[in-house]
């Protein structure tokens, strides 16, 4: 496999969140990175039609609907399965099942992000100070 380089210029939280996700899974930053890369890119980069159908809707809540999407996070169980499903990978490997587990639970989690993103991105643009928001908050 050819392989090319690439310079990227990341905002420090996001490096630091790389850096963890790349700790966590035992692999360099430039393989994690790679490795996040390729997962995202597997669909082609498309969001699904529900997904591109919920975006959408954001448009139409008010801004006190948008602040509590903008807020969203996943529960403090679905955190620590997912932590454990990644620590028991490194340890010994997933079976089938756990690995399908981890598959949705970063699907869930991917969503949840890619809200909060997108109702950040509508909270700005109808003028809002969106800086009280934080990539972990």
């Amino acid at each position: 496999m050819d392989l090319q380089p690439l310079t990227l210029h990341l905002p420090e939280t996001t490096y630091q969140r790389l850096v963890k996700l790349a700790a966590q899974s035992e692999r360099p930053v430039a393989e994690e990175t790679v490795h996040l890369l390729n997962s995202t890119l597997a669909d082609g980069g498309v969001l699904s039609a529900d997904m591109a159908t919920q975006l959408e809707q954001l448009a139409l809540l008010t801004d006190e609907e948008l602040w509590k999407a903008a807020r969203s996070k996943a529960s403090e169980i679905d955190n620590d399965l997912m932590q454990t499903l990644l620590e028991k990978r490194q340890r010994e490997g997933l079976t089938a099942s756990e690995t399908a587990q981890v598959q949705a639970l970063s699907n869930y989690f991917n969503q949840i992000m890619t809200v909060r993103a997108k109702s950040a991105a509508l909270l700005r643009e109808r003028g809002h100070d969106i800086s009280t928001l934080s990539p972990s908050s």
